[in-house]
């Protein structure tokens, strides 16, 4: 069984706000990753799959769609969080569905062009090709099997390796 590396660090403190029960913390140095998934199962094999990788995460989740669109508008009106490095955005989600929200990200004035991977158990031609339409990054169908998962993580890295803007806070220094 392989084990993550080292350097790997995953840390994740809850803030309550009004609008979300979102997990929120900043630290500029590290990957912000931001998780729009309604499992919580699910949720930990994306972490687990970033971490095995030795990404450096620090992490947002919004449960459902609706949350997802509300702090896309937060962002753009300057009130909250900052701009994630790459969204991980499920298809199938409660309030509002996954294309909706990437459609709403794609129209952000402030994430409009962060990378957007798709993670969602949709296999179906029309759902990939409208996540495409939509402006989606890459798609990943969720597997059954751990290991086929698990390369969730490299896929994350070569995203974000393959020149896709980065925000001004990961290339800044504080």
């Amino acid at each position: 069984m392989l084990s993550p590396p080292a350097t790997a660090v995953i840390q994740v403190t809850t803030i309550p706000t009004e609008s979300s029960n979102a997990q929120v913390i900043h630290n500029p140095g590290r990957l912000q990753v931001w998780l729009v998934e309604d499992s919580e199962a699910d949720e930990l094999l994306m972490r687990a799959a970033l971490k095995l990788d030795g990404l450096d995460c620090e992490f947002q989740v919004s449960p459902d769609g609706e949350k997802a669109i509300e702090l896309v508008e937060a962002m753009d009106r300057g009130e909250t969080w900052h701009r994630p490095h790459v969204v991980l955005l499920d298809l199938n989600l409660p309030r509002k569905g996954g294309a909706r929200v990437l459609e709403r990200i794609r129209h952000s004035q402030k994430c409009a062009r962060v990378p957007v991977v798709v993670v969602t158990s949709s296999d179906s031609p029309g759902d990939k090709s409208q996540a495409s339409r939509l402006g989606a990054t890459r798609y990943f169908q969720k597997p059954l099997d751990l290991v086929e998962f698990m390369k969730l993580g490299p896929l994350v890295r070569e995203v974000l390796n393959s020149g896709h803007p980065v925000p001004q806070s990961a290339t800044s220094s504080s």
